[in-house]
């Protein structure tokens, strides 16, 4: 009887630690679009949940609450989570947790919460508008490899890198909800994206699958635009969103595509970037593009039609913007283009399905470091 009776208590500790620990979080945090005076901090739980940041200043003994709001609701009964916070002081630093509350029904007027969690603290840094230089690691064409993705972060000695850049291929394609964070989100999280971010340039595999619509979800932008460009201190980087390889009317395509227009679109605000007062201010001007832009290097016929177009209608405007490097990837093959080798007025580093490169910045100059999965030197340059 005792044993029975033990048997059952035993059972029943277990089950009810089983439930207490039901909601999780599942992904995340990583951190989008930090600025100098905010931040967006995303992430998972596993059960529908009613979540907030609480934020403080590093050492502060008051923090306070933030929700992400939309047309007079606080955002709730989610499992995904982007919760923006505007108004912070430019080059701080802060500490921030996850806060979460089970919801176990949403009925019309009657709301039942269920177990409530808090993260750990994590800490990240603001954007200092007045800071000169930094590290940068970008890589791109990993292809849901994170095995050497984080062997190639790790050569690259991402620990003493103040930004990273994926430049597209990433993912084969956009399966289902779960694909972004199998295929680099969790590993860059797990290393560094909790407390800094890192930018996605949209690459052609990346516009593929059925819930590739669904990308900006996961990567939030507050113009909405999965284009645009990032200023870190006196560093201007242009993010260009290339759009798929092959023509739009390409039966695989199933007429749903229409890059050629949306590439125009960017054109036109590219034209307009390279006029503002953040662009010209810039000491350092680089290009992150999944596919190199030039002109008579790369002839892969049908699969070309992405490059063409793009080269055509943004290749004339960089030209004229002094950009002092432009990064790439898309073909898997490691190049350097020196300046003026197919119609750029610029240096274009193009990264293998194997590679990654470390920019460090500093003094007016760029040292280009680029390694392959197995630690092979590609490239050792400075640029000035």
């Amino acid at each position: 009887m005792k044993r029975n009776l033990l048997f059952i208590f035993l059972l029943l500790t277990i089950m009810s630690g089983a439930a207490q620990n039901k909601l999780q979080i599942s992904h995340g945090p990583y951190l989008q679009e930090v600025t100098g005076d905010g931040a967006t901090f995303v992430f998972l739980t596993s059960e529908k949940s009613f979540s907030a940041i609480e934020l403080k200043k590093e050492g502060a003994d008051t923090s306070s609450l933030y929700y992400h709001t939309q047309y007079g609701f606080r955002d709730a009964y989610n499992t995904f989570h982007s919760i923006r916070i505007e108004k912070l002081e430019p080059g701080c630093t802060y500490q921030y947790r996850i806060c979460s509350k089970e919801m176990r029904s949403f009925e019309p007027y009657k709301v039942t919460f269920g177990d409530s969690i808090a993260s750990q603290w994590y800490t990240f840094k603001t954007i200092d508008p007045k800071a000169k230089g930094g590290a940068i690691f970008i890589t791109s064409d990993t292809h849901n490899n994170t095995k050497m993705l984080e062997t190639l972060l790790e050569l690259c000695d991402y620990k003493t890198c103040d930004a990273f850049f994926y430049a597209g291929d990433v993912m084969n394609y956009m399966a289902d909800g779960e694909t972004p964070f199998h295929a680099f989100i969790d590993t860059s999280v797990k290393l560094f994206a909790s407390s800094t971010p890192f930018e996605v340039v949209r690459g052609n595999h990346e516009t593929r699958g059925k819930l590739a619509r669904t990308y900006p979800h996961f990567f939030p932008k507050k113009d909405g635009k999965i284009y645009g460009s990032y200023l870190l201190g006196d560093i201007m980087v242009v993010m260009i969103d290339c759009g798929e390889d092959k023509p739009d009317d390409f039966w695989v395509y199933s007429g749903l595509n229409d890059f050629d227009s949306y590439r125009t679109e960017q054109a036109k605000w590219l034209k307009e970037l390279v006029k503002t007062k953040e662009f010209k201010k810039a000491k350092y001007r680089i290009v992150i593009s999944h596919f190199p832009m030039t002109k008579g290097i790369y002839d892969y016929k049908e699969l070309s039609h992405g490059m063409d177009d793009l080269s055509d209608k943004c290749l004339p405007i960089l030209n004229k913007a002094k950009i002092d490097l432009m990064v790439s990837g898309h073909t898997h093959e490691y190049a350097f283009h020196e300046k003026n080798a197919g119609g750029n007025n610029f240096p274009i580093l193009v990264g293998s399905n194997q590679s990654a490169a470390r920019l460090d910045i500093a003094d007016g100059k760029i040292k280009i470091k680029a390694v392959d999965k197995n630690g092979k030197i590609l490239l050792e340059r400075m640029l000035q």
